[in-house]
């Protein structure tokens, strides 16, 4: 990359606004799961290491490809501005889309095993399951 040559710059910039606003989105996403899951502190710490680690290698290839390994300072600001603009002006609709994609498999789920309690409450089925237990109780004691 020649450094008088302002078209690989621009490019580079874009990249790096790229890269900070797909930092931001994983950012999401970890923060997402690891609400769900709950962690202690210790495997809070051990996936915040996991997820800068990953961050670390996604932005080292895509500059290394881009830019031949050559860094400006202007990548970091971009890559600032990118996470920046996507915390600040995005990241609310992503959030407000996970818990609205929460509360609708969450209805989901809740469907699903009320079908199933009816199911199961259903005389065929508890007299098949009645059979299935009488059948296990008597061959286990044939076994003895």
């Amino acid at each position: 990359m020649d450094l008088w040559q302002i078209q690989p710059q621009i490019m580079l910039l874009i990249t790096s606004l790229i890269i900070g606003l797909v930092t931001g989105l994983l950012f999401d996403i970890y923060r997402r799961m690891r609400n769900l899951v709950s962690p202690g502190p210790y495997l809070t710490a051990l996936g915040d290491l996991c997820f800068w680690s990953i961050i670390a290698v996604i932005t080292f290839t895509s500059l290394l490809s881009i830019s031949s390994g050559q860094i400006r300072g202007y990548v970091f600001l971009g890559i600032a501005a990118g996470l920046g603009f996507y915390l600040h002006f995005i990241s609310p609709y992503v959030i407000w889309f996970f818990v609205v994609m929460d509360t609708y498999i969450g209805i989901c789920f809740l469907k699903i095993s009320k079908l199933v309690g009816k199911v199961k409450s259903l005389t065929a089925v508890r007299l098949v399951h009645r059979i299935w237990q009488d059948a296990r109780r008597i061959f286990s004691k044939m076994k003895r």
